[in-house]
């Protein structure tokens, strides 16, 4: 009987047992997931503090040059190495160019194509580009103070332009309507596979410092353009979310 009742309280013990481990992993999860939410969150705070005041607070650069930062407040960084490639007649950093190729590769196999309109542009270049369009802005009525504010509101100043990086790529039609095209729906689906990340979204204005540009896409690389996605950061955020976890 005493054997029997020993045997008993040892199987009673058993989904205790499971419960306990049950219940620590799950507070395990819960702790890790707080430590996410309160670092996403912090990213996003300092990002948008960044922002408010007007550039005046630099972001630290991380050490993956694919993550390169350069915004309205923030300039090239004066040792960034371009290695060019030509495609499509303009040129991309190297480091963008064979996941370019075969994003290009795939989404041919969808019947999609694309083409880089826009690549690297040297500050030169970027000066020119915002004079002609404060000069077209100007001719449609504007004041001179008035074209120059509308065209910083998609044309980076020269030597804050994501184009000096060789990172950055405008594709295939450079206006509002490529959203509406089955390119620009495939790039949703499937950029980050790639290593690109749509660079200028609309809900993200406020803190990139640029409007909604659809066909803007930037390359940071698979492994962060996929963690971008996952989490819903722009590259603002993403640099300031790794650095609070410790992966600057």
């Amino acid at each position: 009987m005493k054997k029997d009742k020993r045997k008993k309280e040892g199987k009673l013990t058993e989904p205790v047992a499971a419960a306990i481990i049950v219940l620590a992993l799950l507070l395990s999860m819960a702790v890790s997931a707080l430590g996410y939410w309160e670092a996403q969150y912090a990213a996003k705070k300092a990002a948008q503090q960044a922002v408010e005041a007007g550039g005046s607070i630099q972001y630290t650069q991380h050490s993956d040059p694919l993550l390169v930062l350069v915004n309205p407040g923030t300039p090239l960084p004066e040792n960034w190495q371009l290695t060019p490639r030509m495609v499509d007649d303009e040129l991309i950093d190297l480091r963008a160019y064979e996941d370019y190729a075969a994003m290009c590769q795939a989404a041919q196999k969808d019947d999609v194509w694309f083409w880089v309109a826009s690549g690297y542009r040297s500050v030169e270049e970027q000066e020119e580009v915002l004079i002609r369009d404060i000069e077209e802005k100007k001719k449609a009525g504007l004041t001179e103070e008035d074209a120059r504010r509308e065209a910083l509101r998609t044309i980076a100043r020269p030597g804050y332009s994501e184009h000096h990086t060789g990172l950055a790529m405008d594709l295939n039609d450079v206006s509002d309507h490529f959203e509406e095209t089955k390119a620009y729906r495939w790039l949703q689906e499937h950029s980050a596979q790639y290593g690109f990340v749509q660079r200028y979204k609309e809900e993200k204005s406020g803190i990139t410092g640029i409007d909604k540009e659809s066909w803007h896409y930037r390359y940071v690389g698979r492994a962060h353009a996929q963690e971008m996605e996952r989490l819903g950061l722009c590259l603002e955020e993403y640099v300031v979310y790794l650095q609070k976890q410790g992966r600057g």
